[in-house]
């Protein structure tokens, strides 16, 4: 008998010690204070940044990547600042490499200092009334004899 009052005895302070633990984890304690958030400071317009990646043939993967700073007041002299390459590897510029933008063609192009690649880019501000994507992608090609002719995207940021 002594065994049975010890036991629930035992099993009522369990229960108790249960039902104050989980009450103590699902209370809500008053909310946190909200603070008000300052406006952001205007953005200075500096250099737009450009981002392009060209596509495998089964357009999957990236081939390349090539990223670029475009100069304030929409100059023609793009500095390269980094390419990247499908294995991963990445030459990051210290110097950079000035391609040039033209608007002459049919579509705007970027072409290397050497001449040896082109990246056309079909969307570039409205180019033949195409409009880049909800994302701010728009369409773009690369030529190039070391790439091959590839399919891919650019985008432009703010820096």
């Amino acid at each position: 008998m002594r065994t049975r009052t010890i036991a629930g005895l035992g099993a009522g302070l369990t229960a108790i010690a249960l039902g104050s633990l989980i009450f103590a984890i699902t209370r809500e304690g008053p909310p946190p204070p909200i603070e008000p958030v300052a406006a952001p400071a205007p953005k200075a317009r500096g250099e737009t940044r450009l981002y392009c990646e060209f596509y495998n043939f089964a357009g999957r993967t990236p081939k390349v990547g090539f990223y670029f700073a475009s100069p304030a007041g929409g100059g023609t002299a793009y500095g390269q600042l980094f390419q990247r390459e499908a294995d991963g590897s990445q030459t990051l510029f210290d110097e950079r490499p000035t391609w040039t933008y033209d608007r002459s063609g049919e579509a705007p192009t970027l072409q290397s200092p050497d001449g040896a690649i082109r990246i056309n880019l079909y969307g570039d501000g409205g180019a033949n009334g195409r409009q880049p994507d909800a994302g701010g992608w728009f369409e773009a090609g690369l030529r190039s004899i070391q790439y091959l002719n590839l399919d891919g995207q650019c985008r432009r940021t703010e820096s």
